[in-house]
């Protein structure tokens, strides 16, 4: 093959072609030609060598400036980042490979899950960027093709009731409406993730040094808390916006709070972002902002979960749930003999005859996928009830454990200065948002 040349400013590229990262023309045709260190990871392979991490770093990237299709914007061939190829193609591939047959079947879905994390381990082992659609993609991809194959496969079988195929395709397509606004209505404190520009060290410490003065200035008219002064303010309702105006030393932060405590004393100012964080918010460094009331960064849906978009991801969950569990029982129910339990319950009696063709193969490993996935999320869900429940947040409940403010395996927090008790607490969080200011009250 002819070598690659040099590209120039004013020389066009052709739907096809693009400028590798050797500032040379290539063609897409040429994709699996000339790459040292794919040919030299074979031969270490072969030989039982380990690879070094240098090289699995040329790897990736070889592979990421040649993933590319033909572009029709007259700029060449665009490329495809890996981690959203990746899920894009692994997932189809291994419920295709697990219809073989049953040791396939356990192959292939176990080893999906191990190679997706390996893979993901490895890109951000090599690369700078901190945020991914990697998992939002895996999870999308993965509900999407489940739902085309119960539609397309089992569906098919013309043993699904009409009732029972409207519940199932309602809740999917509400569980994706639910995912969508809890992925659009995250509301950092500042604008915008995207606007998130480096600050200088500088300004960051300009911007301590100013923080430090005024709560100095608002120091000198008040005097510092006392254990006693503390709890005459629980008594009177003071709010943890106006007990923690200063920086509070560790021994008087008495309530869980999620804010972090470092050297010694409570950090309510952010150096990233620039601002005063209020109560019972935190810092995100994947969105590289701070949020009100935060839960957690999902990685499912690509954002951080907070007082604003808490119920529509919880929504989304319990609707993940079941419709993955039901689903499996309408799919086993009908990719196997049936039998009615009690004149009540119907479950799978006979399933001897599951890989006779490819229509029964792939419904009863994408049921096994489902369930899979099911239980994975139940227990996320469960976890989300049981913090619920006690009125708090996954980060706040983090920093009890580092502080050792909780018991039961780190299940029930103590000095939660939030919980209104638990039917209360499924209740304020189901009609109103959490509560920001944080009252104290016993």
């Amino acid at each position: 093959m002819r070598p690659s040349s040099k590209v120039t400013s004013t020389e066009p590229l052709c739907c096809c072609e693009y400028e590798n990262i050797k500032g040379e023309k290539s063609h897409i045709l040429a994709c699996c030609c000339d790459c040292e260190a794919l040919d030299e990871a074979f031969d270490r392979c072969i030989t039982c060598q380990r690879i070094p991490p240098r090289m699995q770093a040329r790897i990736l990237n070889t592979i990421g400036d040649r993933c590319r299709i033909p572009g029709i914007f007259g700029h060449g061939a665009t490329k495809i980042r890996c981690d959203i190829l990746v899920p894009l193609v692994t997932v189809p591939i291994c419920i295709l490979l697990a219809t073989a047959g049953p040791v396939m079947t356990v192959m292939s879905l176990i080893f999906m899950p191990f190679f997706m994390l390996f893979f993901y381990r490895s890109w951000r082992r090599n690369t700078e960027k901190t945020r991914t659609p990697f998992f939002f993609v895996w999870g999308l991809v993965s509900v999407i093709l489940m739902f085309v194959t119960f539609q397309a496969f089992i569906v098919a079988f013309r043993e699904i009731l009409l009732w029972e195929n409207i519940i199932l395709t309602s809740c999917f397509f509400c569980m994706l409406y639910h995912m969508m606004k809890a992925k659009l209505n995250s509301n950092s404190l500042r604008r915008s993730y995207t606007t998130y520009k480096p600050r200088r060290r500088e300004d960051i410490y300009n911007s301590n040094k100013t923080h430090i003065n005024n709560s100095m200035e608002r120091k000198e008219d008040s005097k510092d808390y006392t254990q006693d002064d503390i709890e005459k303010n629980i008594r009177g309702g003071m709010s943890l916006e106006q007990m923690t105006a200063t920086s509070l030393p560790e021994s008087e932060v008495t309530w869980i709070d999620s804010r972090p405590i470092r050297d010694g004393k409570l950090i309510t100012w952010c150096e990233d972002c620039g601002i005063k964080k209020p109560p019972r918010s935190g810092h995100c460094t994947v969105c590289k902002a701070c949020f009100d009331v935060r839960d957690h960064h999902c990685v499912w849906i690509d954002c951080c979960i907070t007082a604003n978009n808490h119920r529509h991801f919880m929504t989304a969950m319990t609707l993940f749930v079941f419709c993955g569990f039901y689903g499996v029982h309408l799919t086993l129910t009908t990719v196997c003999t049936p039998q009615l339990y009690y004149g009540w319950f119907l479950l799978p009696n006979d399933c001897r005859f599951l890989y006779v063709d490819f229509q029964t193969a792939v419904s009863f490993v994408s049921g096994l996928y489902c369930l899979m996935a099911a239980c994975v999320m139940s227990c996320n869900l469960l976890y989300q009830i049981i913090l619920i429940s006690q009125n708090i947040t996954s980060q706040e409940m983090s920093m009890a454990n580092k502080r050792k403010l909780t018991r039961c395996y780190g299940l029930r927090a103590c000095a939660n200065i939030h919980n209104r008790g638990f039917f209360r607490n499924i209740i304020l969080f189901l009609t109103t948002k959490r509560n920001q200011d944080g009252m104290i009250k016993v």
